[in-house]
């Protein structure tokens, strides 16, 4: 289950510019280590040393992530990215059944709603927190339709939190 939280768009773009640095140089050195390793090791059994530097330089990709994954996901340095991403990957969730669900909307189905409305939440913070005021005003007029529409009907419009199981019907054809 995701919960959308508020963040202050400021520190997020810190926190997370920070996150990014410290992830760019530890690939950075593990990068240069394993392309050099790979061509002082294999390098006289092969005549194309750029090979080498970019099979190097991948196996340094895969062990940043891996460590990234492992040791620093839960770390508190890294809270924001980790948040940014869960939030986006919810948003994803949504966006690959978006045409069904519209339809359900249209047809007043009450669940299709409130996935829509988390959609819109969460949108708007994305948007919010990266600063993208174009994509805000773009997003507003779906909004305050939807808004009203759910208001008519009685709905609660703060519908902060989403599971993807509640998009498991809309996938299903």
């Amino acid at each position: 289950m995701f919960k959308i939280e508020a963040i202050d768009p400021k520190v997020y773009r810190k926190k997370t510019r920070n996150a990014t640095l410290i992830i760019m140089l530890m690939f950075i050195i593990i990068g240069f280590g394993t392309a050099y390793f790979a061509v002082t090791t294999f390098g006289e059994y092969s005549s194309n040393k750029l090979i080498l530097n970019l099979l190097g330089a991948f196996v340094g990709l895969m062990i940043t992530g891996l460590i990234v994954k492992t040791w620093f996901a839960d770390k508190a340095w890294m809270k924001e990215s980790m948040y940014s991403w869960r939030l986006k990957r919810s948003l994803m969730h949504i966006t690959n059944v978006l045409q069904k669900v519209q339809d359900q909307v249209e047809l007043n189905d009450e669940h299709a709603m409130k996935v829509m409305r988390f959609y819109h939440l969460g949108l708007e913070q994305m948007h919010h927190l990266e600063g993208n005021n174009l994509a805000l005003i773009d997003l507003m007029p779906d909004k305050k339709a939807l808004e009203t529409k759910m208001l008519e009907l009685g709905q609660e419009l703060n519908q902060t939190e989403f599971d993807p199981q509640w998009v498991a019907a809309y996938k299903e054809d």
